[in-house]
């Protein structure tokens, strides 16, 4: 897609060369989202107890509800640096209120990286002046890119809707590639949209869909310090405002839901050394809760992870990992698929072939796993990939 398609009123965009990760590293690097007029903002961020410096500020910062530039930077997580990484986020986001000419409480930190390093804040705020020059409506493909660390590819999505009152457009950008496992964002991600949308609205259609699409996807288990989602509304001095009436309460809502699905499905396929990606789909359950558990612990099972990339039907290992969850049901009664394929019936291996055909679905590069346990009306799916020899190599050599 052009950058035309990924312009929207009101908002703007830069990135440029910092060399966060090392001096000798030329690429874009450091990023800044800038809103014309203060623009309504609520965000989700990591549930890890050890969150980075920049969370820390932007957890205080999203209190008001309002923020009018995102300051995002790749190659350092600012993470497990104690006062200094604090002290260190707050200055640069004074340095670039500064430039801007707005109050520095509207400006949100966000950072990606090596853990436990100090920022290179003089290389930073060196760049500060060149950021905010530089800001132009045609340049967030350029951000998106700036943004990613093991990321192969950017990953962004947009949707454009007619309302009540005329068009309305939500554009979205995200990184993340390992480090997924949440309770909460999954990763960066910060999505714009061009009516104005009241922040109970904007707060509520937001944590409904990060539940079912940010909430839902697993790499490798582990939850990042770093983990920040973002909704910014209006950025335009007088925006059109989203009515509540119920109509365009849902065609907002599944838009916003559109592009944060667009964005989790995009991770998973970029996942660190992925070749394949799986829905984990649980039914019959007793709430929905309990089918989250079972699809999550099958998808962060090391064992079943690696069957997938072997392209091995081990339904062993798959029933195991359920076994595990905490969640109770009769395993003499349970139903499992591996795409369109029955192999287990009310317990027991299916007659027939079923492995040849299970290993002609497990070939392709997106299939699905379906286990129904019978014990109630409930479902939930997770979205998963494969374990490979090259997601050692990359987290093997992340530092250097």
């Amino acid at each position: 897609m052009s950058n035309g398609g990924f312009e929207i009123e009101g908002f703007r965009f830069s990135a440029v060369s910092a060399g966060i990760k090392r001096p000798d590293l030329v690429r874009p690097d450091f990023a800044l989202i800038f809103s014309d007029h203060a623009a309504v903002t609520v965000g989700v961020t990591t549930t890890n107890l050890v969150c980075a410096a920049p969370v820390t500020v932007t957890r205080q910062r999203l209190l008001g509800g309002l923020s009018q530039a995102v300051l995002i930077n790749s190659g350092n997580a600012n993470a497990y640096t104690g006062e200094s990484g604090i002290r260190d986020s707050l200055a640069l986001a004074s340095g670039v209120a500064t430039l801007l000419s707005i109050n520095e409480e509207l400006v949100i930190p966000m950072s990606t990286g090596v853990i436990g390093q100090p920022l290179p804040l003089g290389r930073m705020q060196e760049k500060l002046p060149e950021l905010v020059k530089s800001l132009h409506s045609s340049k967030f493909e350029r951000v998106a890119s700036a943004i990613m660390t093991t990321d192969t590819k950017p990953k962004i999505a947009s949707s454009e809707k007619t309302l009540s009152n005329g068009p309305m457009k939500i554009i979205g950008m995200a990184k993340g590639a390992g480090m997924i496992a949440p309770n909460m964002a999954t990763m960066l991600a910060v999505i714009l949209v061009d009516v104005l949308v009241e922040r109970s609205v904007l707060q509520k259609a937001f944590i409904d869909a990060n539940r079912l699409t940010f909430n839902r996807v697993t790499i490798d288990g582990d939850t990042s310090t770093n983990d920040t989602a973002l909704v910014l509304s209006g950025g335009l001095a007088f925006p059109r405002e989203l009515k509540t009436d119920i109509s365009d309460l849902e065609i907002f809502s599944e838009a916003l839901f559109d592009v944060c699905s667009s964005l989790a499905n995009q991770i998973v396929k970029d996942g660190e050394g992925a070749t394949k990606v799986v829905n984990i789909k649980v039914r019959g359950t007793y709430d929905e809760a309990a089918a989250e558990k079972v699809a999550r612990r099958i998808a962060e099972s090391p064992l079943v992870k690696t069957a997938f990339h072997g392209e091995d039907p081990n339904w062993g290992r798959i029933v195991c990992a359920a076994g595990s969850a905490g969640i109770s049901f009769d395993p003499s009664r349970i139903d499992l698929w591996i795409g369109a394929v029955q192999i287990v019936r009310s317990g027991r291996l299916i007659d027939g072939d079923w492995e040849t055909q299970s290993k002609r679905e497990m070939a392709k590069p997106e299939f699905s796993v379906t286990i129904d346990l019978k014990e109630g009306h409930y479902e939930a799916s997770i979205l998963t990939c494969d374990l490979s020899e090259e997601y050692v190599e990359i987290n093997a050599d992340y530092r250097s």
